[in-house]
Protein backbone atom coordinates (compact mmCIF):
# COMPACT_ATOMS: atom_id res chain seq x y z
CA UNK A 1 0.00 0.00 0.00
CA UNK A 2 2.83 2.75 0.66
CA UNK A 3 4.48 2.25 -1.96
CA UNK A 4 1.47 2.26 -4.52
CA UNK A 5 0.75 5.41 -2.74
CA UNK A 6 4.12 6.61 -3.06
CA UNK A 7 4.12 5.40 -7.05
CA UNK A 8 1.13 7.51 -7.50
CA UNK A 9 3.08 11.10 -5.54
CA UNK A 10 5.37 10.57 -7.62
CA UNK A 11 3.64 10.44 -10.91
CA UNK A 12 1.83 13.38 -10.10
CA UNK A 13 5.02 15.17 -9.28
CA UNK A 14 6.52 14.37 -12.55
CA UNK A 15 3.07 15.10 -14.67
CA UNK A 16 2.66 18.51 -12.58
CA UNK A 17 6.60 19.58 -13.75
CA UNK A 18 5.41 19.04 -17.16
CA UNK A 19 3.18 21.82 -16.87
CA UNK A 20 6.04 23.93 -15.46
CA UNK A 21 8.05 23.02 -18.54
CA UNK A 22 5.81 23.84 -21.09
CA UNK A 23 6.00 27.92 -22.21
CA UNK A 24 3.04 27.45 -24.20
CA UNK A 25 0.60 27.15 -21.85
CA UNK A 26 -3.34 27.15 -22.70
CA UNK A 27 -5.95 28.65 -20.43
CA UNK A 28 -7.42 25.32 -19.71
CA UNK A 29 -3.81 24.28 -18.62
CA UNK A 30 -4.37 25.81 -15.72
CA UNK A 31 -7.26 24.17 -14.86
CA UNK A 32 -5.86 20.74 -15.82
CA UNK A 33 -2.41 21.41 -13.69
CA UNK A 34 -4.55 21.23 -10.19
CA UNK A 35 -5.32 18.03 -10.90
CA UNK A 36 -1.51 16.28 -10.58
CA UNK A 37 -1.09 19.69 -7.72
CA UNK A 38 -4.05 17.99 -5.41
CA UNK A 39 -3.43 14.06 -6.13
CA UNK A 40 0.59 14.69 -5.21
CA UNK A 41 -0.83 16.30 -1.71
CA UNK A 42 -3.18 13.74 -1.61
CA UNK A 43 -1.03 10.79 -1.80
CA UNK A 44 1.82 12.75 -0.27
CA UNK A 45 -0.13 13.11 3.20
CA UNK A 46 -0.99 9.41 2.77
CA UNK A 47 2.12 8.55 2.30
CA UNK A 48 3.92 10.62 5.34
CA UNK A 49 0.87 9.22 7.47
CA UNK A 50 1.36 5.78 6.76
CA UNK A 51 5.36 5.94 7.00
CA UNK A 52 5.14 7.86 10.33
CA UNK A 53 1.93 5.91 11.96
CA UNK A 54 2.29 3.04 10.15
CA UNK A 55 -0.19 0.75 12.39
CA UNK A 56 -2.33 3.89 13.41
CA UNK A 57 -5.83 2.87 13.41
CA UNK A 58 -6.99 6.66 12.03
CA UNK A 59 -5.65 5.78 8.13
CA UNK A 60 -9.17 3.98 8.57
CA UNK A 61 -11.18 6.35 10.36
CA UNK A 62 -10.05 9.62 8.95
CA UNK A 63 -11.03 10.69 5.09
CA UNK A 64 -9.89 13.32 3.25
CA UNK A 65 -11.52 16.23 2.08
CA UNK A 66 -9.45 16.53 -1.49
CA UNK A 67 -11.53 14.08 -2.77
CA UNK A 68 -14.49 16.54 -2.98
CA UNK A 69 -12.16 18.65 -5.16
CA UNK A 70 -11.81 15.95 -8.47
CA UNK A 71 -15.64 15.82 -9.46
CA UNK A 72 -16.62 20.08 -9.93
CA UNK A 73 -12.28 20.55 -11.31
CA UNK A 74 -12.97 18.21 -14.07
CA UNK A 75 -16.41 19.24 -15.04
CA UNK A 76 -14.93 22.68 -15.34
CA UNK A 77 -11.72 21.66 -17.07
CA UNK A 78 -14.56 20.38 -19.76
CA UNK A 79 -16.52 23.37 -19.69
CA UNK A 80 -13.15 25.24 -20.67
CA UNK A 81 -12.60 22.77 -23.46
CA UNK A 82 -16.03 22.97 -24.77
CA UNK A 83 -15.98 26.68 -24.70
CA UNK A 84 -18.64 27.20 -21.94
CA UNK A 85 -16.30 28.35 -18.87
CA UNK A 86 -17.69 31.37 -19.17
CA UNK A 87 -21.32 30.12 -17.85
CA UNK A 88 -19.16 28.96 -14.87
CA UNK A 89 -16.04 30.81 -14.14
CA UNK A 90 -18.19 33.50 -12.39
CA UNK A 91 -19.46 30.52 -9.84
CA UNK A 92 -16.66 27.98 -9.45
CA UNK A 93 -16.08 29.16 -6.22
CA UNK A 94 -20.00 27.72 -5.09
CA UNK A 95 -18.64 23.90 -6.85
CA UNK A 96 -16.87 23.48 -3.89
CA UNK A 97 -17.94 24.88 -0.91
CA UNK A 98 -18.36 21.04 -0.35
CA UNK A 99 -14.59 20.40 -0.19
CA UNK A 100 -14.16 23.80 1.71
CA UNK A 101 -16.72 22.66 4.42
CA UNK A 102 -15.22 19.42 4.87
CA UNK A 103 -11.68 21.25 4.92
CA UNK A 104 -12.87 23.68 7.85
CA UNK A 105 -13.94 19.76 10.12
CA UNK A 106 -10.43 17.77 8.29
CA UNK A 107 -8.92 20.68 9.76
CA UNK A 108 -10.63 20.75 13.15
CA UNK A 109 -10.16 17.25 13.78
CA UNK A 110 -6.82 16.90 13.12
CA UNK A 111 -6.13 20.03 15.71
CA UNK A 112 -8.06 18.25 18.43
CA UNK A 113 -5.79 14.88 17.96
CA UNK A 114 -2.70 16.69 17.65
CA UNK A 115 -3.95 18.13 20.97
CA UNK A 116 -5.04 14.75 22.74
CA UNK A 117 -2.43 12.86 22.16
CA UNK A 118 -4.12 10.43 19.13
CA UNK A 119 -7.37 11.06 20.57
CA UNK A 120 -10.19 11.19 17.77
CA UNK A 121 -12.75 12.74 18.62
CA UNK A 122 -16.63 11.49 18.06
CA UNK A 123 -17.12 14.19 15.61
CA UNK A 124 -14.81 12.23 12.98
CA UNK A 125 -17.68 9.32 12.46
CA UNK A 126 -20.11 12.33 11.52
CA UNK A 127 -17.40 13.80 9.36
CA UNK A 128 -16.38 10.59 7.47
CA UNK A 129 -20.27 10.09 6.81
CA UNK A 130 -21.28 13.61 5.88
CA UNK A 131 -17.59 12.73 2.93
CA UNK A 132 -19.06 9.32 2.27
CA UNK A 133 -22.35 10.87 0.96
CA UNK A 134 -21.27 13.87 -0.97
CA UNK A 135 -18.94 11.40 -2.24
CA UNK A 136 -21.44 9.43 -3.19
CA UNK A 137 -23.25 12.65 -5.15
CA UNK A 138 -20.66 14.57 -6.68
CA UNK A 139 -18.99 11.75 -8.54
CA UNK A 140 -21.86 10.29 -10.37
CA UNK A 141 -23.31 13.74 -10.86
CA UNK A 142 -20.10 15.43 -12.14
CA UNK A 143 -18.96 12.16 -14.05
CA UNK A 144 -22.11 12.19 -15.64
CA UNK A 145 -22.05 16.17 -16.65
CA UNK A 146 -17.85 15.78 -17.87
CA UNK A 147 -19.46 13.37 -20.32
CA UNK A 148 -21.97 15.23 -21.52
CA UNK A 149 -19.83 18.49 -21.86
CA UNK A 150 -17.46 15.67 -23.68
CA UNK A 151 -20.00 15.92 -26.50
CA UNK A 152 -19.25 19.50 -26.71
CA UNK A 153 -15.82 19.37 -27.26
CA UNK A 154 -13.98 20.30 -31.07
CA UNK A 155 -12.80 17.33 -32.76
CA UNK A 156 -9.83 19.55 -32.62
CA UNK A 157 -9.20 18.92 -29.35
CA UNK A 158 -9.65 14.72 -29.36
CA UNK A 159 -7.01 13.74 -27.35
CA UNK A 160 -8.01 16.36 -24.46
CA UNK A 161 -11.62 15.15 -24.97
CA UNK A 162 -10.83 11.31 -24.62
CA UNK A 163 -9.05 12.09 -21.39
CA UNK A 164 -12.28 13.94 -20.19
CA UNK A 165 -14.48 10.78 -20.80
CA UNK A 166 -11.45 8.32 -19.30
CA UNK A 167 -11.60 10.76 -16.03
CA UNK A 168 -15.09 10.61 -15.73
CA UNK A 169 -15.32 7.08 -16.06
CA UNK A 170 -13.00 6.46 -13.58
CA UNK A 171 -14.90 8.66 -11.76
CA UNK A 172 -18.11 6.50 -12.21
CA UNK A 173 -15.78 3.41 -11.52
CA UNK A 174 -14.72 4.92 -8.11
CA UNK A 175 -18.34 5.43 -7.09
CA UNK A 176 -19.42 1.57 -7.95
CA UNK A 177 -16.55 0.31 -6.03
CA UNK A 178 -17.78 2.48 -3.35
CA UNK A 179 -21.20 1.18 -3.51
CA UNK A 180 -20.10 -2.15 -3.48
CA UNK A 181 -17.93 -1.91 -0.26
CA UNK A 182 -21.42 -0.24 1.12
CA UNK A 183 -23.62 -2.92 0.75
CA UNK A 184 -20.73 -5.34 1.97
CA UNK A 185 -20.45 -3.50 5.17
CA UNK A 186 -24.46 -3.45 5.70
CA UNK A 187 -23.88 -7.62 5.26
CA UNK A 188 -23.58 -9.89 8.34
CA UNK A 189 -19.49 -10.81 8.95
CA UNK A 190 -20.23 -14.52 7.85
CA UNK A 191 -22.16 -13.17 4.48
CA UNK A 192 -19.42 -10.27 3.53
CA UNK A 193 -17.72 -10.92 0.42
CA UNK A 194 -14.74 -8.76 1.05
CA UNK A 195 -12.59 -8.90 4.34
CA UNK A 196 -10.87 -5.99 4.05
CA UNK A 197 -13.16 -3.14 2.28
CA UNK A 198 -10.79 -0.12 3.74
CA UNK A 199 -7.79 -2.35 2.13
CA UNK A 200 -9.21 -2.65 -1.22
CA UNK A 201 -11.13 0.87 -1.15
CA UNK A 202 -8.14 2.46 -0.84
CA UNK A 203 -5.73 0.08 -2.95
CA UNK A 204 -8.56 1.08 -6.03
CA UNK A 205 -8.82 4.97 -5.12
CA UNK A 206 -4.86 5.13 -5.42
CA UNK A 207 -4.32 2.73 -8.72
CA UNK A 208 -7.20 5.42 -10.05
CA UNK A 209 -5.29 8.30 -9.07
CA UNK A 210 -2.25 6.90 -10.25
CA UNK A 211 -4.03 6.29 -14.22
CA UNK A 212 -5.04 9.87 -14.23
CA UNK A 213 -1.79 11.24 -13.80
CA UNK A 214 -0.32 9.23 -16.50
CA UNK A 215 -3.56 10.00 -18.73
CA UNK A 216 -2.82 13.74 -18.05
CA UNK A 217 0.56 13.27 -18.47
CA UNK A 218 -0.19 11.42 -21.72
CA UNK A 219 -2.12 14.62 -23.36
CA UNK A 220 0.57 16.82 -22.04
CA UNK A 221 3.18 14.89 -24.33
CA UNK A 222 1.09 14.89 -27.29
CA UNK A 223 0.33 17.87 -27.07
CA UNK A 224 4.13 19.27 -26.84
CA UNK A 225 4.68 16.91 -29.50
CA UNK A 226 2.29 18.25 -31.69
CA UNK A 227 3.88 22.04 -31.17
CA UNK A 228 7.13 21.05 -31.98
CA UNK A 229 6.45 19.44 -34.80
CA UNK A 230 4.40 22.41 -36.73
CA UNK A 231 5.70 24.26 -39.38
CA UNK A 232 6.53 28.01 -39.02
CA UNK A 233 3.58 30.49 -40.31
CA UNK A 234 3.69 31.70 -43.71
CA UNK A 235 3.99 35.47 -43.37
CA UNK A 236 4.65 36.66 -39.16
CA UNK A 237 2.59 39.86 -39.27
CA UNK A 238 3.60 42.47 -36.44
CA UNK A 239 0.96 45.16 -35.07
CA UNK A 240 3.26 47.56 -36.16
CA UNK A 241 2.61 46.40 -39.61
CA UNK A 242 0.45 49.11 -41.86
CA UNK A 243 -2.69 47.87 -43.97
CA UNK A 244 -0.97 49.05 -47.32
CA UNK A 245 2.78 47.41 -46.07
CA UNK A 246 0.71 44.43 -45.05
CA UNK A 247 -0.98 43.72 -48.41
CA UNK A 248 2.15 44.27 -50.27
CA UNK A 249 3.82 41.37 -47.94
CA UNK A 250 0.84 38.93 -48.41
CA UNK A 251 0.70 39.47 -52.23
CA UNK A 252 4.26 39.20 -52.36
CA UNK A 253 5.27 35.93 -50.65
CA UNK A 254 5.90 33.12 -52.39
CA UNK A 255 6.68 30.47 -49.54
CA UNK A 256 4.72 27.49 -49.79
CA UNK A 257 1.81 26.94 -47.50
CA UNK A 258 1.89 23.92 -46.19
CA UNK A 259 -1.63 22.16 -44.93
CA UNK A 260 -1.58 20.55 -41.06
CA UNK A 261 -5.30 20.30 -40.40
CA UNK A 262 -7.94 18.79 -42.26
CA UNK A 263 -10.92 21.01 -43.62
CA UNK A 264 -13.16 19.65 -40.56
CA UNK A 265 -10.26 20.81 -38.02
CA UNK A 266 -10.29 24.27 -39.72
CA UNK A 267 -14.36 24.67 -39.67
CA UNK A 268 -14.33 23.97 -36.12
CA UNK A 269 -11.65 26.61 -35.03
CA UNK A 270 -13.45 29.41 -37.82
CA UNK A 271 -16.70 28.93 -35.77
CA UNK A 272 -14.94 28.87 -32.28
CA UNK A 273 -13.61 32.65 -34.08
CA UNK A 274 -16.95 33.43 -34.92
CA UNK A 275 -18.13 32.88 -31.68
CA UNK A 276 -15.72 34.71 -30.01
CA UNK A 277 -15.67 37.79 -32.33
CA UNK A 278 -19.51 38.03 -32.05
CA UNK A 279 -20.21 36.94 -28.28
CA UNK A 280 -16.91 38.44 -27.03
CA UNK A 281 -15.90 41.40 -29.54
CA UNK A 282 -12.48 40.43 -28.47
CA UNK A 283 -11.70 42.85 -31.86
CA UNK A 284 -12.09 46.37 -29.26
CA UNK A 285 -8.81 45.06 -27.62
CA UNK A 286 -6.42 47.43 -29.57
CA UNK A 287 -3.32 45.54 -27.87
CA UNK A 288 -4.64 42.16 -29.74
CA UNK A 289 -2.51 40.38 -31.78
CA UNK A 290 -2.39 36.37 -33.19
CA UNK A 291 -0.54 34.96 -29.91
CA UNK A 292 -3.01 36.66 -27.37
CA UNK A 293 -6.15 35.54 -29.39
CA UNK A 294 -4.64 31.89 -29.85
CA UNK A 295 -3.36 31.75 -26.44
CA UNK A 296 -7.01 33.02 -25.40
CA UNK A 297 -8.80 30.41 -27.47
CA UNK A 298 -6.32 27.75 -26.04
CA UNK A 299 -5.38 27.26 -29.72
CA UNK A 300 -1.87 26.55 -31.22
CA UNK A 301 -1.08 30.02 -33.29
CA UNK A 302 -0.10 27.94 -36.34
CA UNK A 303 -3.21 26.14 -36.19
CA UNK A 304 -4.60 29.79 -35.82
CA UNK A 305 -3.04 31.26 -38.82
CA UNK A 306 -3.60 28.29 -40.71
CA UNK A 307 -7.17 28.41 -40.42
CA UNK A 308 -7.38 31.92 -41.44
CA UNK A 309 -4.89 31.97 -44.01
CA UNK A 310 -6.66 28.93 -45.94
CA UNK A 311 -9.97 28.11 -44.66
CA UNK A 312 -11.23 31.57 -44.33
CA UNK A 313 -8.48 33.40 -47.00
CA UNK A 314 -7.93 36.22 -44.48
CA UNK A 315 -5.03 37.53 -42.50
CA UNK A 316 -5.72 38.00 -39.06
CA UNK A 317 -5.30 41.51 -39.08
CA UNK A 318 -7.75 41.52 -42.18
CA UNK A 319 -10.13 39.59 -40.39
CA UNK A 320 -10.00 41.93 -37.31
CA UNK A 321 -10.25 45.16 -38.67
CA UNK A 322 -13.31 43.86 -40.74
CA UNK A 323 -14.78 43.28 -37.25
CA UNK A 324 -13.83 47.18 -36.09
CA UNK A 325 -15.35 48.44 -39.18
CA UNK A 326 -18.68 46.82 -38.54
CA UNK A 327 -18.46 47.96 -35.13
CA UNK A 328 -17.97 51.75 -36.45
CA UNK A 329 -20.68 51.53 -38.97
CA UNK A 330 -23.06 50.21 -35.84
CA UNK A 331 -21.97 53.07 -33.68
CA UNK A 332 -22.44 55.38 -36.57
CA UNK A 333 -26.35 53.87 -36.72
CA UNK A 334 -26.67 54.01 -32.94
CA UNK A 335 -25.56 57.70 -33.52
CA UNK A 336 -27.67 58.68 -36.10
CA UNK A 337 -30.89 56.98 -34.36
CA UNK A 338 -30.21 58.87 -31.19
CA UNK A 339 -29.93 62.57 -33.73
CA UNK A 340 -26.59 62.65 -32.34
CA UNK A 341 -22.89 63.86 -33.80
CA UNK A 342 -20.53 60.96 -33.71
CA UNK A 343 -16.59 61.78 -33.66
CA UNK A 344 -15.39 59.10 -35.83
CA UNK A 345 -12.26 59.00 -34.68
CA UNK A 346 -13.39 58.48 -31.10
CA UNK A 347 -15.66 55.53 -32.68
CA UNK A 348 -12.60 54.21 -34.07
CA UNK A 349 -10.60 53.54 -30.77
CA UNK A 350 -13.73 52.54 -29.21
CA UNK A 351 -13.69 49.61 -31.44
CA UNK A 352 -10.39 48.94 -31.83
CA UNK A 353 -8.16 51.06 -33.85
CA UNK A 354 -5.32 52.35 -32.30
CA UNK A 355 -4.57 54.80 -35.57
CA UNK A 356 -6.56 56.83 -37.60
CA UNK A 357 -4.49 55.74 -40.83
CA UNK A 358 -5.17 52.54 -40.69
CA UNK A 359 -9.05 52.98 -39.85
CA UNK A 360 -8.99 55.03 -42.70
CA UNK A 361 -7.56 52.83 -44.81
CA UNK A 362 -9.58 49.82 -43.67
CA UNK A 363 -13.10 51.76 -44.05
CA UNK A 364 -12.51 52.73 -47.66
CA UNK A 365 -11.28 49.07 -48.69
CA UNK A 366 -14.47 47.66 -46.66
CA UNK A 367 -17.06 49.69 -47.22
CA UNK A 368 -15.56 51.48 -50.68
CA UNK A 369 -16.09 54.92 -49.30
CA UNK A 370 -13.93 57.22 -46.52
CA UNK A 371 -15.49 57.27 -43.10
CA UNK A 372 -16.62 61.01 -43.37
CA UNK A 373 -18.26 60.16 -46.32
CA UNK A 374 -19.92 57.61 -44.81
CA UNK A 375 -21.03 59.30 -41.98
CA UNK A 376 -22.30 61.88 -44.80
CA UNK A 377 -24.55 59.51 -46.45
CA UNK A 378 -28.18 59.14 -45.87
CA UNK A 379 -29.29 55.78 -45.60
CA UNK A 380 -30.09 54.29 -49.06
CA UNK A 381 -32.92 51.90 -48.85
CA UNK A 382 -33.02 48.33 -49.01
CA UNK A 383 -28.98 48.88 -47.42
CA UNK A 384 -28.31 47.82 -44.00
CA UNK A 385 -25.36 48.90 -41.60
CA UNK A 386 -23.21 45.96 -42.71
CA UNK A 387 -24.24 45.47 -46.49
CA UNK A 388 -20.99 47.34 -47.97
CA UNK A 389 -19.08 44.50 -45.78
CA UNK A 390 -18.35 41.10 -47.54
CA UNK A 391 -17.51 38.92 -44.67
CA UNK A 392 -15.44 34.99 -44.69
CA UNK A 393 -17.86 34.16 -42.49
CA UNK A 394 -20.85 34.97 -44.78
Amino acid sequence: MKYLILLGAFQALVVFSIFILNHKKRSSDSILSWFPIWVFIHLGVGFLLHTIFPNAEIHKQYYTFITLIYPPLLWIYAMELSGRHQQVRKKAYYLFLPAIAAAIVYFSIAIYIIAHNGKTPALIIHYNKMVGYLALILYPLYGILSLGEARRISNFWQSERQLVKFIAIMFLAILAVSLVITVNNFLPPASQFINDTHLWGRVFTYSALLSICLAIGRVKILSLMETHSLVPDPIPVTPSIEPAQEEILLESSNLPRKSILTEEQQASIARQVKQWMEEKAIYKDSDLTLDKLATDMDLSRHHLSETLNQYLGQSFYQLINEYRIREVIKLIEENKKNKTSPVLLSLAFEAGFHSKSSFNQYFKKVTGSTPSAYLKSKNVPGRSANSGIKSAFS
